[in-house]
């Protein structure tokens, strides 16, 4: 088992399910193509190299990894909106 490449797309699978988790309400649509596109790109690629099983072996780590990232930082800090933000200029 290459273990190189079971840590490169965990890592890379890991960036893609949290960034999943927070994204702002208002642009998951836009988001959910772009995660799609980029899952689908991870799961179909190895069907031709016969790398099936380590990336199975990636995809469990990275989703253990995002629900420990969800259990401790996700769930007591929500994800803000873009309207709450308030720029403070000269005349603040």
């Amino acid at each position: 088992m290459d273990w190189g490449y079971v840590g490169a797309v965990t890592l890379f699978f890991t960036i893609i399910l949290i960034f999943a988790q927070r994204i702002e309400t208002k642009r998951k649509r836009v988001a959910r193509w772009f995660i799609f596109g980029m899952m689908l790109l991870l799961m179909v690629r190895p069907n031709y190299t016969y790398l099936r099983g380590q990336n199975l072996v990636a995809y469990a780590i990275a989703f253990f990894i995002s629900l420990v990232f969800w259990v401790l930082i996700g769930r007591y800090n929500p994800v803000g909106s873009s309207d709450a933000i308030k720029v403070y200029g000269m005349d603040d």
